[in-house]
């Protein structure tokens, strides 16, 4: 016997719920034998503990329609579609300067949406889409990522995991505050635009 076999027989005895019970006298036990040897009875259960029998059944069973609920459109062809966007090449700056960031200006935007980073790999970011404002937004969203060193600050690096307000057009993200992290300040200015 090795240690393993050791270890699991003292699990064993330590979930024992005779563990504190005394043992019967060598009479009783003899004579608790010979009644089990000689009673020709079919033991009832009581309909009380088939009744519970039944309930992790169902537990169960409610389980597995939920893991099918869940598997079983994916397994139909639900696969994500996904879509790429760019950064700005000027990092969001087309006038030199950025303009206050306001529910109107969030209005001129082809697409809008909130969306949660899934995955960076090497240069290239994938959100996941959360909640769509404007246009017409696919599952996931690929963008290469801002290179912090080089940015002039308009542009938002994204980070594994993060949750961020997103608006594009001409298959560019927009810089200058129109899109960042989803901060109370900046929810305030979408809703604001898209009535949420």
């Amino acid at each position: 016997m090795d240690h393993d076999d050791r270890t699991l027989r003292e699990q064993l005895r330590a979930t024992d719920p005779a563990l504190g019970v005394a043992p019967l006298p060598k009479t009783g036990l003899d004579y608790r034998m010979e009644q089990i040897m000689t009673d020709t009875t079919t033991p009832s259960v009581p309909a009380r503990k088939i009744r519970r029998a039944w309930v992790p059944l169902a537990g169960v069973a409610a389980a597995l329609a939920i893991g099918a609920a869940i598997v079983v459109p994916l397994a139909l062809g639900g696969t994500p579609t996904t879509e790429q966007l760019a950064q700005p090449s000027d990092g969001g700056l087309a006038s030199g300067s950025c303009l206050p960031v306001t529910p109107e200006g969030l209005l001129a935007q082809e697409k809008a949406f909130a969306a949660r980073v899934i995955a960076v790999e090497g240069d290239i970011v994938t959100f996941e889409v959360t909640e769509r404002f404007a246009g017409d937004v696919a599952d996931r969203v690929e963008v290469q990522q801002v290179d912090a060193i080089d940015s002039d600050f308009s542009s938002v690096p994204f980070v594994a995991g993060g949750s961020y307000l997103v608006s594009a057009g001409d298959g560019v993200i927009r810089g200058c505050g129109l899109s960042g992290t989803d901060s109370p300040e900046l929810r305030a200015i979408y809703d604001g635009a898209f009535g949420g």
